[in-house]
């Protein structure tokens, strides 16, 4: 039978390992956890291989009916696959994980940064083109264009913010002027300069993270605001000394507000109980959003986006989508721009967006790896040498 093989290196706990008959037909999933990682390249290659080849065996499957491998990653990525930038698995670096695999299994292997992977994963169901968005510890982001290829990737980059296409690396690349944000801050009753402040507590001397793109001191990066700890920060802003939300949450749940990973739930129970503080750091998160969506969908349609396609979330702090939304989808309308906002329809099927991803670039490499081998070959009947 006939199988591919998924890869999902998170910037978690473990490498998630699917076998598929399809991107969305998984038989057997297993993880290859961190604490087996071993701290090296040949080590971290030795357990994955060993990952694959037991749930070969156990979903009974022969290895000659591997077609393919794909694996969605953390960080950035160059031209020929291999890692550029990794933060949370530096011994990766300058390695290549499809000449890897390539060479142990003998198929086609295709790698990609696991925005990507998510945004394949969307097409392969809606089939049109998107743009894809994933909030966790930042904003990523993709292009994927009606035929499922990733438009303007952020491969071989060298370190210059201006080379960044603000679809690829949106929290990274687009700019949030300060001006602005003092403004929207004050509609809703939020100091601006208490969110800086809390910024500077967080980060201690590193002032880096208090400008935007390229050093520029008069922006933010969109990130700041627009992830799961920006979203938090933002709710410490507009609380500010006042404590009243303490009485719609129990002791746990207020102890679970200082921890970003946790903190999204609760801001979301607020909201949903109209809770006010909450309920404003949302319309606030929705219309920063909804700016810097201007700013890239105008860059991207200069570069040939089609205007108005959808925008697809992934992520848990998209799940917060009900509460800011709908500010996001009215200053939208505001500005001319008529990208609607829906959740992931991956997630919504219960799957994992970057391992179906993965099993999209795995169904691509073998499709692309079949293709160049039938141009190799000879046409049936035609006259050939015998080697």
């Amino acid at each position: 039978m006939s199988f591919l093989v998924a890869i999902d290196i998170g910037a978690g706990q473990s490498t998630k390992v699917a076998l598929c008959l399809t991107p969305h037909e998984i038989i057997r999933e297993g993880e290859f956890p961190v604490d087996r990682y071993g701290g090296g390249w040949n080590s971290y290659c030795t357990g994955l291989i060993a990952t694959v080849d037991r749930l070969v065996a156990e979903a009974g499957l022969a290895r000659d009916g591997l077609e393919g491998i794909g694996i969605a990653t953390a960080g950035i990525l160059s031209r020929d696959g291999s890692f550029l930038l990794v933060h949370n698995i530096p011994f990766l670096q300058g390695h290549n994980l499809c000449t890897c695999l390539g060479s142990y299994y003998g198929v086609p292997v295709a790698i990609d940064n696991d925005a990507n992977a998510g945004g394949l994963a969307e097409w392969s169901v809606l089939q049109v083109e998107l743009l894809y968005w994933v909030f966790g510890g930042g904003w990523g982001g993709a292009w994927i264009s009606r035929e499922g290829e990733v438009q303007y990737p952020a491969t071989d980059w060298s370190g210059d913010d201006s080379e960044l296409h603000p679809t690829a690396e949106p929290g990274y690349s687009i700019g949030l002027e300060k001006i602005m944000l003092r403004q929207v801050f004050l509609e809703v009753g939020a100091s601006f300069e208490r969110f800086e402040f809390h910024l500077r507590e967080e980060y201690g001397q590193d002032l880096s993270h208090l400008a935007g793109p390229g050093g520029d001191p008069d922006s933010l990066r969109a990130e700041m605001i627009l992830s799961g700890p920006g979203r938090l920060r933002l709710f410490r802003a507009v609380v500010g000394d006042d404590d009243f939300y303490t009485r719609f949450l129990d002791f746990d749940e207020v102890a679970g507000l200082d921890n970003p990973g946790e903190a999204g739930k609760y801001i979301s129970k607020l909201s949903s109980m109209r809770v006010e503080a909450a309920v404003n750091a949302d319309r606030l998160y929705g219309k920063i959003l909804a700016h810097a969506t201007r700013t890239m969908v105008k860059r991207a349609v200069a570069d040939g986006l089609t205007p108005g396609v959808p925008i697809c979330l992934g992520g848990k702090p998209s799940y917060a989508l009900p509460y800011f939304g709908p500010s996001t989808q009215r200053f939208l309308g505001k500005f001319g721009l008529m990208n609607y906002l829906r959740p992931s329809v991956i997630d919504e099927r219960g799957l994992n967006a970057n391992v179906v991803g993965a099993g999209v670039l795995a169904r691509k490499a073998a499709q692309t790896g079949a293709a160049e081998l039938s141009r190799a070959l000879p046409a049936a009947g035609s006259p050939h040498r015998s080697w």
